[in-house]
């Protein structure tokens, strides 16, 4: 008995022993083990479904939602932080009952978010905050147990989070929030039926800073342009790629599909934040094929439900991350009940100077159509005068 009750006793004196040189400095201890921007935050969300589609209207609630996220403030350390007026970045769980609907069962999800102070004065920010992760569904379709669902096909979703965000520092620990938002799941048509659920919501929430200031944390200067940048008038952007999509129509068409998709972005730099461009991009989905026998039309060359388009182009620039926004019109193929335009929201990350990966999502005015994962290769064409001093 002597020796159980001992043995805390000496891994506590242990412990002691290795962290006494680390903690000789208590402030300069604590900020190698926590950061001292960091805020521990909880909201309560309180919205409905929106039902976007006639057959979703058994589905119409009201419900909460609760959310905890831990988020830092930005100082300065990346460049990209100063160009966005150092915004809040973090990750954040969220959960909700869906009004305990017994088709649609309860959504977790967790989400990597930044949030982007539009506004400022004194202790009080305006912001907004976009999140994207993972979105978990406990009921999804089954076409034996649970039928009625037509909303999401999968248990793994895509979750998307829209915010418009107030937010008021009462003093340095406490903060309080308030704003509406979005809240989007979808598996992006990867498993049908995939109508998606949206839900406004409006939250409130407290934000605690745990930790005191770290007085050794500054802003940084950065120099306004990188070496050379200046003697360069202008630069033309070109982003070449290739995606594969998946669609599991097993439930629809008794069979998966591949989809194919090749794009081309020209961007012209416009701030430190922003390019605007156009691009053009082909298509090449085989469920097309199914789609147009279904209403009586039959392919017999299936290169004619190729898609070529063309789109205007809009990137907004991290560092290396890019968001990539298109607005497209098809210039041909055979099948045409999603009409004429097109959207395209996708992701890039450049892990070299000249290649990048990407994650796409290509809609029809709101409607999934498939999602792309794929690879590109970045070149750039400077032009202009050189200046002389």
């Amino acid at each position: 008995m002597f020796k159980l009750s001992i043995f805390p006793l000496r891994c506590i004196a242990i412990a002691l022993l290795f962290l006494w040189p680390a903690a000789k400095g208590s402030a300069q201890f604590q900020h190698k083990l926590f950061s001292s921007n960091m805020i521990i935050e909880g909201k309560i969300h309180y919205g409905f479904l929106y039902p976007q589609h006639l057959e979703m209207e058994i589905f119409n609630a009201h419900f909460p939602a609760f959310e905890i996220s831990i988020q830092q403030i930005t100082y300065g350390k990346h460049k990209w932080e100063r160009d966005y007026n150092y915004p809040l970045i973090g990750l954040t769980f969220l959960y909700t009952p869906m009004g305990n609907n017994p088709s649609l069962g309860n959504i977790y999800a967790l989400m990597p978010f930044i949030n982007f102070p539009l506004y400022r004065h004194k202790n009080f920010m305006f912001g907004f905050r976009f999140a994207l992760g993972i979105g978990y569904v406990t009921k999804p379709f089954d076409r034996i147990t649970n039928y009625k669902n037509l909303a999401i096909g999968s248990n793994l979703n895509a979750a998307v989070n829209l915010m418009l965000e107030a937010r008021y520092q009462v003093n340095y620990y406490l903060a309080l929030s308030a704003g509406i938002s979005l809240q989007h799941l979808s598996n992006g048509s990867l498993k049908l039926p995939n109508y998606g659920l949206n839900a406004p919501l409006f939250n409130v929430g407290v934000a605690l800073r745990p930790f005191k200031e770290n007085k050794n944390i500054t802003d940084r200067f950065i120099a306004p342009t990188k070496p050379f940048d200046a003697i360069i008038r202008h630069t033309i952007e070109f982003n070449v790629g290739g995606m594969v999509g998946y669609k599991n129509m097993q439930a629809v068409f008794g069979q998966n599909f591949l989809v194919y998709h090749l794009f081309e972005n020209t961007f012209f730099q416009v701030s430190k934040k922003s390019k605007f461009g156009f691009g053009f991009d082909f298509s090449y989905d085989p469920s097309q094929i199914k789609t147009l026998e279904q209403s009586g039309m039959e392919v017999d060359n299936t290169l004619k439900i190729i898609r070529p388009g063309i789109n205007g182009a809009y990137q907004l620039i991290m560092s290396r991350i890019g968001f990539v926004f298109n607005l497209g019109y098809y210039l041909g193929g055979m099948e045409k009940s999603n009409g004429p335009f097109y959207q395209k929201l996708a992701f890039q990350f450049a892990f070299t100077k000249d290649f990048f990966a990407t994650v796409m999502l290509k809609v029809h005015w709101g409607r999934a159509d498939y999602i792309g994962w794929g690879l590109g290769y970045q070149f750039n064409k400077k032009y202009g005068k050189k200046t002389v001093k």
